[in-house]
This record gives C-alpha cells, sequence and structure tokens, in this order.
C-alpha cells in the first residue's frame, strides 16, 4: 500500500468523524500530510515494539502524529468552509 493510502487510511481511523471528508478531499497538501501520517505512525509503531523502550522517542511520534492530525483538521475545516 502507498504512503498515502496507508497515511489516509490511519488517519481514518484515528478521526472517525471526519472519515468521509478524509476520503473525499482532494489536496497536494493533505497528501503531503497523508504520507508523513504514514512515516510517523509506522515509526511509532516500530518504536513501541521494541525492547527496551525509547520513551523519549516514543513521546516525540505520539507529538508527531497529534500535530499531523491537527494540520489535517485544519485544511479539513477550510475545504469545507470553502465548500459551503
Amino acid at each position: 500500500m502507498s504512503l498515502l493510502r496507508s497515511g489516509r487510511a490511519r488517519l481514518a481511523l484515528a478521526l472517525p468523524r471526519h472519515r468521509e471528508l478524509l476520503y473525499r478531499a482532494k489536496s497536494r497538501e493533505l497528501d503531503d500530510l497523508f504520507e508523513a501520517y504514514a512515516v510517523a505512525a509506522e515509526t511509532l509503531e516500530r518504536h513501541r515494539r521494541d525492547f527496551p523502550h525509547r520513551e523519549d522517542l516514543i513521546v516525540e511520534y505520539v507529538d508527531s502524529c497529534l500535530d499531523i492530525q491537527a494540520d489535517v483538521l485544519t485544511i479539513l475545516e477550510k475545504l469545507k468552509t470553502a465548500g459551503d
């Protein structure tokens, strides 16, 4: 699966109230964020599986995922407002 599709799917799971819009929205900026989210989420999963755990890296990637989610929500709101 491509990073774009993986990131979009992961965000749809993380942001279920916005799932429909995530799949309908078309934006190069969103595509870039979908790819970034896929990489960050996959890296986070890998660090969570590692032993011993590197809590500093886990916190860093959790924060990265949350930041990307916030950026995606901002763009979705702009697209939603423009479409109304």
